[in-house]
């Protein structure tokens, strides 16, 4: 994932910006995006930096100067001074008083009118950009010259930027050689273990690059500590962050929310909007269905599709804009996750298809094929036989089944069967007519495939750690069917789906088990209120109380 795509509503609100069309709501949420993300304000200030260098281009003799100091100014001047008597500086505001002399003295040609208005206007923009660059990446800076409180025991270490006289310090990054206790001026002790580095930003923002903080004595006041891939509020009480392993450690007290880097799904068809389409409110994939796709009540929410198990019960939602193997939206690189509420109706048959006797009736929940072909992608029913390219091997009948290619190892799927062994139900337990929670999930970091049914995990695999795979492409991706089958109702899909989500990383268990948790109590995945709305940009996750919790070190998401 590149730096665009990982702050893509930054630079939708920062494309506003640029182009004075910004809204006071936005301007709201990109100080929220900002708050206390070293990282998202780098991203920010540079973007905004190669848009005025950008306008600057089409000026002559400009140039845009970044100042490092305590903050991060952005300035933007003429470059001669050919240029300086060109154009009035802009630090001297009088540049319309000087226009409107020239033009009551007859100095200027008419014909020069017109590019001293274009001059304006360019200026205009540089001095708006300039300003909200300004203004905006600093506005979770706060006076230095105020302490944040002070050294109880211990010392610390200034790195790079930061102040400190006697026992005060202040805002800056500092580095722990030994453990130190602090006091903020709040009343909050923290004690920082040996080798923390943090930086304050101000009283209740602090970013924990390494090592381990803990809130020992609570005020009662909110304070947020972030890490690279998440943000955790303490909500007044005591909290522990530790990231000496891999794995971000918290541990909390009476309470403690979650900000997770990575949480949306790149798709989610929730099918509650009212359009005559399988509207996308994640991402740009909006399906088309067919005849025999046809809108019934939502399993939550108002909205699901009856899929009439006919070569026409699909809803085609396209390639993701995928033109070759690895590209499009369907592409990812560190995990998949396919998520579906489902009452299925499923026959099991074992005739076989009109391709080969050997494959019963494959039920499609979810499949890109097509032009992908080994590249491709699946979760289904199936009842089959003789499959060379099964992980684990076997023969298992009945089943659900999960595939996908890895670099390396081929193409493969895992089966769940549905035997009723081992806590697994059988086809007809899952025929109930209740809808049913089903996520299937490939992690490369960990290298384990799963299914999971019903916020449990029924089946997996593991392959080696790093396993990378391949997916994306020009071939079609369906819904309750396969795009390959379109002639033929022998993988369509018999029964109810709603709340299909596709995601480019994997769900932990613990994030699974909540999503069928927030099912059950008629709220969407991301305990929200089903509507007919696009997910937000942040989401906050309750943790347990006095738990100690371990976070995904990609996604920031529990384990």
């Amino acid at each position: 994932m590149n730096r665009t795509d990982k702050f893509e509503d930054i630079k939708q609100i920062a494309d506003a910006v640029c182009d004075q069309e910004v809204t006071p709501e936005q301007v709201k949420q990109l100080e929220q995006l900002l708050l206390g993300n070293p990282e998202a304000q780098r991203f920010y200030q540079q973007y905004v930096e190669t848009h005025v260098q950008m306008q600057a281009d089409h000026i002559p003799n400009m140039e845009v100067i970044r100042r490092r100091m305590q903050v991060d100014e952005v300035v933007i001047r003429p470059v001669s001074a050919h240029a300086t008597a060109q154009m009035p500086s802009i630090n001297q505001p009088p540049l319309i008083n000087q226009t409107q002399s020239a033009a009551e003295n007859h100095q200027a040609p008419e014909q020069n009118k017109p590019k001293l208005l274009k001059w304006l206007g360019l200026i205009a923009s540089l001095l708006l950009i300039a300003f909200a660059a300004y203004f905006l990446i600093n506005t979770t800076n706060t006076n230095d010259e105020t302490p944040l409180g002070k050294v109880i025991s211990g010392r610390l270490h200034i790195n790079g930027v930061g102040k400190i006289e006697g026992q005060l310090f202040y805002l800056g990054e500092y580095l722990c050689d030994q453990t130190v206790e602090v006091e903020l001026n709040s009343g909050d002790k923290i004690v920082l273990s040996e080798q923390t580095l943090l930086k304050f930003y101000n009283a209740t923002e602090i970013s924990l690059k390494q090592g381990q903080l803990k809130i020992e004595e609570a005020s009662g006041k909110n304070i947020f500590i972030s890490g690279e891939h998440f943000k955790v509020s303490s909500e007044g009480g005591a909290l522990k962050v530790d990231l000496s392993s891999e794995s971000p450690l918290i541990t909390t007290s009476k309470s403690a929310r979650l900000i997770p880097k990575r949480w949306r799904p790149k798709h989610y068809w929730p099918f509650d909007s009212k359009s005559d389409r399988a509207v996308d409110f994640a991402g740009n994939a909006t399906g088309i269905p067919s005849k025999g796709a046809t809108r019934v009540k939502g399993l939550i929410g108002e909205g699901a599709f009856f899929f009439d198990n006919s070569a026409d019960a699909r809803i085609n939602v396209g390639s993701g804009g995928g033109t070759a193997p690895a590209t499009g939206s369907f592409s990812v690189t560190d995990g998949v996750t396919i998520e579906a509420l489902i009452v299925p109706e499923y026959t099991g048959s074992t005739e076989g298809t009109v391709r080969d006797q050997r494959f019963g009736e494959l039920d499609e929940i979810f499949r890109k094929d097509q032009t992908d072909k080994d590249h491709r992608l699946l979760l289904s029913f199936q009842n089959d036989k003789g499959k060379e390219y099964l992980r684990p091997m076997g023969d298992f009948k009945e089943s659900l089944s999960f595939g996908l290619y890895l670099v390396g190892q081929g193409y493969h799927e895992l089966k769940l069967p549905l035997d009723g062994k081992e806590n697994r139900p059988t086809l007809e337990e899952l025929k109930d007519g209740k809808p049913h929670h089903v996520v299937a999930t490939y992690d490369v970091r960990t290298g384990l495939k799963a299914i999971y049914l019903d916020g449990k995990m029924l089946a997996h695999y593991q392959y080696p750690a790093g396993s990378k795979m391949l997916s994306g492409g020009s071939g079609m991706a369906n819904i309750g069917n396969s795009p390959n089958a379109i002639d033929h109702s022998g993988e369509a899909f018999y029964g109810i789906i709603d709340e299909v989500a596709f995601y480019d990383f994997a769900l932990s268990p613990f994030i699974i088990d909540q999503h069928y948790q927030f099912f059950l109590n008629n709220r969407n995945y991301f305990g929200l209120k089903p509507s007919a709305t696009r997910l937000p940009s942040k989401l906050e996750i309750e943790l347990p109380s006095y738990t100690s919790i371990s976070l995904d070190p990609i996604t920031g998401l529990p384990l």
